[in-house]
């Protein structure tokens, strides 16, 4: 069996940054990447924007898009939540993923008096983020209010998902307690049960499903990730779900809710 591809080149910035549309092929499942696999590169004390490693896709890839249902068609739930707590950051961390819902979503952050971060790699996995040891970093040096994990687009079509489980446990103990919450990527595809998995081993996260909430999102040139119009429509639902299943406390301002128990 080959050797797990190790993840690429960290990309760090504060928003905004490029949307990237990379997706790569997973890595063999029963090969987690070696922490030391990939030095981790030092925080700045002033994270600047980076140019990404990868080549830049054309304009027309932001804007062309599957013949996909119109705007109107996507129902957005209403939201009945109390107004967000201003001056809170929002951690966000994933694959390219991440970076496309990212941008979007930290616009709407900004217009809520929010601070937001991103940080991404594109063609990573699981297994990358949960032993490579950047996760406790970020945490440390964002402190964040609210952790986004939106992972496992590329990991979709593993055959054994189950042997996932290890390392969602251990990248969810590495968030120090903090409320967070797993956005499971919109699929353009079936998967082979790693969404079930996610949901079922990530707590105390809670879990947002973005295929119940969202139909016939419009792609981009690949047909995997949302076009600029998918974005704004993904960005918007995700906003509108985190506003409402926020709970609050005095102490901790980004507690959210219960999940939901099974009928």
């Amino acid at each position: 069996m080959p050797k797990s591809r190790p993840g690429r080149e960290l990309k760090r910035k504060l928003l905004p940054l490029a949307l990237l549309t990379a997706c790569a092929a997973p890595p063999p499942v029963n090969a987690p990447p070696a922490p030391s696999a990939e030095p981790v590169a030092t925080l700045p004390t002033a994270p600047a924007a980076t140019a990404p490693s990868a080549p830049a896709p054309p304009a027309s890839d932001e804007t062309a898009s599957a013949p996909a249902a119109a705007p109107s068609e996507i129902t957005v739930p209403a939201v009945d939540a109390q107004p967000l707590p201003k001056g809170t950051l929002v951690l966000q961390i994933g694959d390219s993923f991440a970076a496309a819902l990212g941008v979007e979503l930290g616009k709407l952050f900004k217009g809520a008096g929010l601070r937001s971060a991103l940080e991404y790699k594109t063609a990573s996995y699981i297994p990358n983020w949960s032993y490579e040891g950047d996760v406790p970093k970020f945490v440390s040096s964002y402190q964040p209010d609210l952790v986004l994990i939106t992972l496992g687009a590329n990991e979709i079509e593993i055959p054994k998902p189950e042997e996932r489980i290890k390392p969602i446990k251990h990248l969810i103990s590495t968030l120090g307690g903090r409320p967070c919450v797993w956005v499971a990527p919109p699929l353009w595809k079936p998967d082979t049960g790693l969404l079930k998995v996610i949901h079922d081993n990530i707590a105390p996260c809670r879990y947002l499903d973005s295929n119940l909430l969202v139909h016939d999102l419009p792609r981009g040139r690949d047909k995997i990730h949302p076009s600029s119009e998918g974005r704004q429509i993904w960005a918007k639902v995700v906003f509108d779900w985190l506003a409402k299943e926020r709970a609050g406390s005095t102490k901790l301002p980004w507690a959210l809710k219960p999940e939901p128990t099974a009928n």
